[in-house]
This record gives structure tokens, C-alpha cells and sequence, in this order.
């Protein structure tokens, strides 16, 4: 197994494919995303001060009850509260601050801000289920329909647990401080040990996520994000105040001409909740390549395959292990790339899996 990082002659697919913060091909296995349902609207005043008969059942619940019920109560705040906050973001060896601002109008629109600090000027505005990324100074930038913000956090944390949890569970343990806050640790855990698993630090006050660390089975942990500030404000933040007007970039999928599949490809396994998000026929971004990609997801992650004619891309057979696995391999004529958050050995048995109807 080759660790994140390795290198290999006409890896140009594998590079476009394994860029982990949104880009526009990242974007592309996100792009039309089906909207989640939006939670109920709550105030932040009943999210940052729970009953007493609430606390009152978590203080007798299992663990896994009490998992649940703080996973759901992070879910509305990542809605609901209007912040300002800080935030490392570490991707193997890659470490970004961003500046992270949330809010709701008063009429109830959703508005999210983030902002790389350091390297190139990336930001990311989602207004209700519109998302657009603005890259700077090139001319890349690019909306989708979305009503999460991809790229630092996974979608199911919008959601309530019951989405997941025919696949993972959610336990309760002890928490820590972080930030200068006391948090309730949860550790999100697969039912089968085919996917990562996740720990979160929920402020105990807000429900707010404060931490999360992606870990392999075995611990290794591969991403993390830690917030080193963070402010509830009674109100949306000044600084979201005047975003409804800004200039969007076009729809991905306005901007390039994808078509149905082309060469029958049949996926004959993957792990448990992964159902088929969407697929098409493309010429990817940075390559060229002309491939035919498919997107799965199991609510919390993501795969990507991409399935292309060997004689216009020339890979050699890798598995690399990292925030983003990758695995390359050839059937047929084809090459195939799977990528996802997935341990290396789930994406490998996925590739193996893969047959093409038309391999001439």
C-alpha cells in the first residue's frame, strides 16, 4: 500500500481526482446533489439551553441513546446557530485555517461563509441550497444546488442520526475541553469496519461541533478539524448581512455538456447504504480524459469511480491510503479510479467488483 503523497508517471487523473478541498472536479461528484430535508426551525436560545427533561433522559440513557441524542442536538446547531468562529483544517500532511461564519435571516434563509486563510483566496458561500465557490485570481469558480457546505464537514452531520444508523452507531463517552469549552465526546463507529470511523467534540452548551477527528479502524487519524475560536451571537453576523446580493457563479452544470454512460459499467459490490447519487459521460477537468463517472454515497461518505479507455490514460495499479483513498486498476481496456473517504481495503474490493459490458 502506498501512502498519500506517492507519486507515478501519467498519474494527471489521479491527481485531479485526489484534491480534497472543493475544486471543480470535487465538485463534480457533488454537483445537482439530492437537497436534504431542512430541520424544523428552532431558536438559538432553545438549542444553547436544553430542558431539564431533556438532560434529565440523557442522564439515564445508554450511551448509544445519549450518542443519539447529542448527534441530533449538533445537527440543529450546525442549522440553526448564528456563529463566528475559527478553524484548522488537517488533511494528512495539509493544515488550512478558515474563517467560519453561520447565520439565519430573519425570514429564516441560511447563510454559511468560509474563508482559506492561507495560500490561494478560496471562499465559500452557501446561501439556502445554493453553494458557490470563488476561486481567486482564476476564472474557476462555480455554484451548485446544495444545501450543506462540502469540504470541511460531512453532510449527514446536517442531518438527524436516524439516517445512519442502519450502518454506524453513535456512542457517548467522556469529554474534554477544547477551545475553552466542555464537550461531550462521541465516537461515530461503522457496523462493519468497511468505513472510517469518527470522533466529535459537541459543545455542551450549544451543541456545537468543536472537533471532529476521521480516524481508520485501527485509530490512525487522517483529517481533522479543530476550531480555536468560537462566539454565539444573538443575531446573524454583521458580516453575512449583505450576501444575499453578490454575484453568483454559473451552475456547474452549466458550464460543461455531460452525457449518459458510455461502456456498461456494473459495480457488483459495494459496502451496505450505498445507493447511486448519479452518473455520466465527461471529459474530466485538468485531463481531458473522457471518462464515464459514478457517484455512491451511504449518507455520510462518498465514492467516486471513473472508468476510462486504457488508451487515453496510462496508470499503473496503485492503492493509496489517506484522508482521500485512492485506487487504481485496469479490466479490459479500462482503467478504473475509485476514490473515496474509505479504508483502502473497501476500495479495492469495490474496484474488484467493477465489469465493463463493452470492452471493446
Amino acid at each position: 500500500m502506498i501512502k498519500l503523497g506517492a507519486t507515478a508517471a501519467g498519474v494527471g487523473l489521479i491527481a485531479a481526482a485526489m484534491l480534497c478541498f472543493p475544486t471543480p472536479l470535487n465538485a463534480q461528484a457533488v454537483a445537482l446533489a439530492t437537497e436534504t430535508d431542512t430541520p424544523a426551525q428552532q431558536t438559538s436560545e432553545a438549542l444553547t439551553q436544553p430542558t431539564p427533561e431533556a438532560m434529565a433522559t440523557m442522564a439515564v440513557a445508554t450511551p448509544e441513546a445519549m450518542g443519539v441524542q447529542w448527534f441530533n442536538r449538533m445537527s440543529q446547531a450546525l442549522r440553526q446557530l448564528n456563529f463566528e468562529a475559527t478553524l484548522v483544517h488537517t488533511q494528512g500532511d495539509r493544515i488550512q485555517p478558515l474563517l467560519w461564519l453561520h447565520g439565519r435571516h430573519a425570514d429564516g434563509l441560511e447563510v454559511e461563509l468560509l474563508v482559506q486563510l492561507n495560500g490561494a483566496d478560496v471562499r465559500i458561500l452557501r446561501l439556502g441550497d445554493t453553494t458557490s465557490y470563488y476561486f481567486q485570481p482564476s476564472d474557476n469558480s462555480y455554484s451548485l444546488q446544495s444545501d450543506v457546505t462540502y469540504g470541511l464537514l460531512p453532510a449527514a452531520f446536517y442531518q438527524r442520526f436516524s439516517t445512519l444508523s442502519d450502518f454506524y452507531q453513535v456512542i457517548a463517552g467522556t469529554g474534554m475541553r477544547v477551545t475553552g469549552r466542555n464537550t461531550q465526546f462521541l465516537r461515530l463507529v461503522s457496523r462493519d469496519n468497511s468505513r472510517y470511523h469518527y470522533g466529535l467534540w459537541v459543545d455542551r452548551e450549544t451543541g456545537m461541533l468543536l472537533k471532529m477527528q476521521m480516524t481508520t479502524p485501527q485509530g490512525e487519524v487522517l483529517e481533522q478539524v479543530q476550531l480555536t475560536s468560537f462566539q454565539v451571537r444573538s443575531e446573524l453576523p454583521v458580516s453575512l448581512a449583505d450576501l444575499r446580493g453578490v454575484q453568483r457563479p454559473p451552475r456547474l452544470f452549466e458550464l460543461q455538456q455531460m452525457t449518459d454512460t458510455s461502456y456498461g459499467v456494473m459495480v457488483d459490490w459495494l459496502p451496505g447504504g450505498f445507493e447511486l447519487q448519479r452518473k455520466n459521460h465527461r471529459r474530466l477537468l485538468e485531463t481531458n480524459v473522457p471518462a464515464d463517472y459514478f457517484l455512491y454515497s451511504d449518507g455520510l461518505t462518498d465514492v467516486s469511480i471513473y472508468v476510462s479507455p486504457v488508451s487515453d490514460v496510462n496508470l499503473p495499479n496503485l492503492s493509496i491510503q489517506g484522508p482521500e483513498s485512492l485506487v487504481t486498476a485496469q479490466r479490459q481496456n479500462f482503467a478504473i479510479t475509485v476514490v473515496g473517504k474509505l479504508p483502502v481495503e473497501t476500495l479495492n474490493r469495490i474496484a474488484d467488483s467493477i465489469r465493463v459490458a463493452n470492452p471493446s
